[in-house]
């Protein structure tokens, strides 16, 4: 995830597949950390490596199979070379006790949370002929979160994920969360501001908060706090441009919250909202604990005190008792909403999870169908919004380069995009370089990216 660097005859290298979502991402970043201290050669390249890591994801039976996947690929480079294998992550705690059975190929099985203990595993790996296949499952406690390990970032310099709690409470029907990651648990204000100065110390302009639910942290009921107290501090952080929020669950969020998104400078009028459904009986099904009035309630306020928000939500389909009734419902309220960024899934039954007992699910057509329709729908409702900006001249935070080789144009996202997983801005323009932030007029637009040109006289910075 770093270039390669000359390999010294003593140094061994270790390359990281990192699977999964952004919270996954930090673990990765966290591993990574711990083989740089420990003075290991970091590559991109599997083929360079001595060591290959692999960080699972086991959210869904599609990403467990991506994980099998890619584990496969590695143990066939690991039966042609002389490497080691370490799968860490959720993939080794969904199968607990199991794993070392159904992976014997791996030197090391490194749990959720467990990466603290992965200095002491690597010595007994090295000080041994095969090393010692570890199991560090559901019986073992996680490391304290607010432990603190090294951490190499790998997103582009001028963005990191800043994870501000672990684990989940909510205990909605359909998820494995809380049984792969553990119950919540929070870091500290003051940890997290020493870490987010540290990422703009090393360059960061935008953090982006992550959680299983950011709208949690700190949260009491009607009390004035919580994670308003943290974007306060965070935006007063000299050198940091943007503040961003994802995953927040909406009934943690209150109008206090939106007030200080409104209110904060450095915060982007962006909030991510997985909302999943509309219909109250599904909602209650879902084990959201909260009803389409309070949902409605939040996107009203959200729209009335944040001036020119963007929101992004996801929706489930498919889901034991969604009939057409309750779709078509969810169609109208997404019609009705126009959400900035929407993604849709479709329900996937997960053993060990409450909605087992409803069963499977809509036939896997019918989900696909609805699916489709909602992506259709989302697909014109975006069309027509990023129609609207062209000849307007937003700020644009520059990630890349564009990545058709030899072209001079970079890749870029407006406040109201977040990467990964929002369209984009296509720049051209002279001297342009990932992390500047700068000006740009829109000139044209698709389904979800815009196109547009650098103004030369209005570089931000």
């Amino acid at each position: 995830m770093t270039s390669h660097q000359n390999q010294n005859k003593n140094q061994l290298s270790v390359a990281l597949i990192s699977l999964g979502c952004p919270k996954n991402l930090v673990d990765s970043e966290i591993i990574l950390g711990i083989f740089a201290d420990k003075k290991y050669l970091l590559t991109p390249r599997m083929d360079e490596a001595d060591i290959v890591v692999v960080n699972t994801c086991a959210f869904l039976k599609s990403a467990r199979r991506e994980a099998r996947e890619v584990i496969n690929d590695v143990i066939r480079w690991k039966k042609r070379s002389s490497g080691k294998l370490i799968i860490a992550g959720c993939l080794v705690q969904y199968y607990g006790e199991k794993a070392p059975e159904i992976f014997p190929e791996a030197d090391i099985l490194l749990g959720v949370g467990k990466y603290g203990e992965l200095p002491e595993l690597l010595e007994e790996l090295h000080s041994s002929e095969r090393g010692d296949t570890r199991l560090r499952g559901k019986k073992s406690p996680r490391f304290p979160f607010h432990s603190i390990f090294p951490r190499r970032i790998s997103t582009p310099g001028h963005y990191a994920y800043l994870r501000i709690s672990d684990g989940c409470d909510n205990r909605c029907s359909y998820c494995l969360i809380p049984e792969l990651r553990g119950r919540y648990q929070e870091k500290s204000r003051n940890m997290l501001i020493s870490e987010a100065q540290r990422l703009v110390d090393h360059g960061v302009r935008e953090i982006i908060l992550i959680a299983q639910d950011t709208s949690y942290y700190n949260f009491s009921p009607g009390k004035v706090g919580g994670l308003s107290s943290l974007l306060e501090v965070l935006n007063g952080i000299q050198g940091l441009d943007w503040i961003r929020i994802l995953y927040a669950h909406p009934r943690h969020i209150d109008r206090h919250l939106l007030q200080t998104i409104a209110e904060c400078d450095k915060v982007c009028p962006y909030l991510d909202i997985p909302l999943q459904h509309i219909n109250d009986r599904i909602l209650d099904k879902m084990g959201r604990n909260i009803t389409r009035a309070g949902i409605e309630d939040i996107l009203q306020q959200a729209r009335e005190l944040v001036e020119g928000i963007s929101i992004r939500t996801t929706m489930m389909v498919g889901f034991p008792g969604e009939g057409e009734d309750e779709f078509t419902e969810l169609v109208d309220f997404v019609l009705a909403q126009r959400f900035e960024h929407l993604g849709v899934f479709q329900y996937s039954p997960e053993d060990g999870t409450a909605a087992c007992r409803y069963g499977s699910g809509v036939n896997e057509l019918h989900a696909n169908r609805r699916r489709e329709k909602l992506m259709e729908i989302q697909q014109e409702i975006s069309t027509e919004r990023l129609n609207r900006l062209r000849g307007m001249v937003i700020p644009v935070i520059v990630d890349a380069p564009y990545p058709e080789t030899g072209s001079p144009l970079m890749v870029g996202r407006g406040i109201f995009q977040a990467p990964e997983i929002d369209g984009i801005v296509v720049v051209e323009g002279d001297g342009l370089r990932p992390g500047q932030m700068v000006e740009v007029m829109i000139t044209d637009s698709s389904e979800y990216d815009l196109y547009g040109v650098k103004e030369k006289l209005s570089q931000l910075r």
